[in-house]
């Protein structure tokens, strides 16, 4: 039995999932999605007012994640701790399961990844790529709904919240991962669709192509055995 290499597509698409991995499990572990600095002028602009010299020193200094925040507070040191359990919304538990179907499948289809390319010979990647489209898919979910959770929090509609940078990584590397899974889904060279794509081929091409591809690769004619040497025996009837 031949053992076939993986192609071009399928080799990219294990790097993409492995790197899409990294990027998804640091994005949802720092305390990065939402930063915020409060100053006194941050405070009276809402009114239309400003206080001139005093005005821009910060007042309070704010940055969390998923999973715990950090305060610091003018002439105090910064204080990290776990966010409460107890007082999560649905929306809260939604993102926090969501997260972590999301890095858990990564981390599969990545192993996955890395095992096929080290160990495993060439071969269908279909179901790999259903796998990493899941993980994907449930890393959109979670950017989804913590953008709506956003949207309707009091101080980010004053402009005093906002995203963080580990809020962007957490989308690129969820975006990532859902490529590389159509990647997975189509770069096999054993896609279920490839014949498909090949029959359709002798529409498009010019007449006198096919009938050279039709006298000169038969695949159904007899074969005849003489001295243990196989003969084919070519139709009298060339069309």
């Amino acid at each position: 039995m031949v053992q076939r290499d993986y192609s071009v597509g399928q080799r990219v698409a294990f790097a993409g999932l492995t790197i899409g991995f990294l990027m998804c499990a640091v994005g949802a572990i720092a305390p990065f999605w939402v930063t915020a600095k409060v100053s006194l002028d941050s405070v009276t602009k809402i009114f239309g007012e400003s206080i001139p010299i005093i005005g821009s020193i910060e007042l309070l200094s704010m940055h969390g994640g998923l999973w715990w925040n950090c305060v610091e507070l003018v002439a105090q040191e910064s204080k990290c701790e776990a966010n409460s359990l107890e007082n999560s919304t649905a929306g809260d538990w939604v993102i926090r399961v969501g997260s972590a179907v999301n890095v858990l499948l990564s981390l599969f289809c990545a192993l996955a990844a890395l095992c096929r390319s080290c160990c495993c010979g060439g071969g269908k990647t279909v179901c790999h790529g259903v796998m990493a489209f899941f993980a994907g898919a449930a890393g959109v979910a979670v950017v989804v709904v913590f953008s709506q959770s956003m949207e309707d929090f009091f101080f980010y509609k004053l402009s005093l919240v906002k995203y963080g940078w580990a809020f962007f990584v957490y989308i690129a590397g969820s975006a990532l991962v859902t490529i590389m899974s159509f990647v997975l889904c189509f770069a096999s060279p054993m896609n279920p669709f490839t014949p498909m794509i090949v029959n359709g081929v002798g529409h498009i091409l010019p007449t006198g192509y096919t009938r050279m591809t039709n006298d000169h690769v038969q695949l159904d004619q007899p074969v005849t055995f003489q001295n243990d040497v196989v003969y084919p025996q070519h139709s009298t009837s060339r069309y």
